[in-house]
């Protein structure tokens, strides 16, 4: 019941779609799209992403870290390829595949692993690898990387699905290193034509790739932040604002409106506010402190209302400016109110951290809601 705790996250799945279509522009049409939905699909709602996804008609398959998220998913009857992200332990091998999940080797052990637990099940399991093209974290070596993917087609009930690596970055000087490990990762697939192995799905283009201009010989891309709209890299290498954000809102409303209490903390007497509202929404909720000497607001009707005080379930604003504000008044902390907006990039700022932490700090804390102005919401 709202009037309980009157706070929500609002979604566009129309922007969720809309974004789908740029991704399909800078892939091209041949290309193989893999969403990424790791990490509750960047604290959007995995299963309810997923669905949209696949009722769209345009994703190829899946992929998410979690196992948690791969089971919301299944839950949710979407039956589309789903790609685990590194993250299970060898024995998980058994439980990867009752769910028809994709798992990622990189070393022997994953894919002994595999290998052992269809062998078991009486099936064949689709595999893919991650090959470690220079980011180091998690991958098989690329110089290694034909001779593991040979020894992994020799090992009985596995079928090597697909190779994928991954290059991440943010301003011009990592995209010129990322392009050059691009090259590197092509010269692999070279070398796999070359050896006539044939790899279904071959992946090495991400957001920042895509939007860069960065080419690949892969037949497939995986994005991932401009999947949300939510911008991979800096403005000076890419432009990003065709993508729409799919985090609409964050609001609120006012439980208390009026004179401060007595003695009021944090400022000397002729400073304080001559009214404050108090909106239930706090840390425990994801909300984070702006930095030493930077301000932060909130909209009411509209209008800027400064942030005075954050605790573990509440936070203050000053409504000095806004005699009329009452109890019950909504309250925007993120998304448009009147002419007034405040942006992801708004709120990251203030609090000196990047958009994606921001995206983090309020996943599965507040009740999502879906609104979609092309089709009917999800149940």
């Amino acid at each position: 019941m709202e009037a309980v705790r009157p706070n929500r996250a609002e979604f566009d799945l129309a922007a969720l779609r809309h974004n789908l279509r740029e991704l399909r522009a800078l892939a091209g049409p041949e290309s193989k799209i893999i969403a990424a939905l790791k990490a509750n699909a960047y604290g959007h709602g995995a299963a309810a992403v997923a669905r949209a996804l696949a009722d769209d008609g345009d994703t190829f398959a899946l992929a998410t870290g979690s196992f948690e998220d791969a089971l919301a998913i299944r839950g949710a009857g979407v039956d589309l390829p789903l790609l685990m992200f590194g993250g299970a332990l060898p024995e998980a091998a058994p439980v990867l595949l009752a769910h028809n999940l994709i798992a990622t080797v990189y070393d022997r052990a994953g894919a002994v692993a595999v290998s052992g637990a269809a062998a078991a099940a009486g099936k064949t399991a689709p595999v893919y690898i991650k090959v470690d093209a220079g980011l180091g974290r998690l991958g098989a070596p690329l110089p290694d990387a034909l001779d593991f993917i040979r020894e992994v087609r020799s090992l009985p009930n596995v079928r090597v699905e697909g190779v994928y690596t991954h290059l991440s970055f943010f301003d011009e000087v990592e995209r010129e290193w990322a392009r050059g490990r691009m090259r590197a990762f092509d010269g692999l697939l070279r070398d796999l034509e070359a050896a006539g192995i044939d790899v279904p799905v071959t992946q090495g283009l991400a957001s920042s790739c895509m939007v860069s201009g960065l080419t690949s010989r892969g037949n497939a891309v995986c994005p991932g932040h401009l999947l949300y709209g939510v911008p991979s890299v800096a403005p000076s290498v890419a432009d990003t604002s065709a993508f729409r954000p799919v985090l609409r809102s964050i609001r609120s409303r006012l439980i208390h409106a009026g004179p401060p209490k007595a003695g009021m903390r944090g400022a000397p007497e002729r400073d304080l506010p001559s009214r404050i509202g108090v909106l239930p929404l706090g840390l425990a909720d994801g909300y984070r402190p702006p930095l030493a000497g930077r301000s932060a607001y909130a909209l009411v009707a509209g209008e800027r209302a400064p942030i005075r005080g954050l605790s573990l379930e509440h936070l203050t604003l000053d409504l000095s400016a806004l005699p009329a504000a009452g109890v019950g008044d909504e309250v925007v902390l993120l998304g448009e109110s009147g002419g007034e907006s405040i942006s992801l990039a708004d709120l990251a700022e203030w609090q000196g951290t990047r958009l994606h932490h921001v995206l983090m700090a309020f996943d599965r804390r507040l009740p999502a809601h879906y609104v979609d102005e092309e089709r009917k919401p999800p149940a």
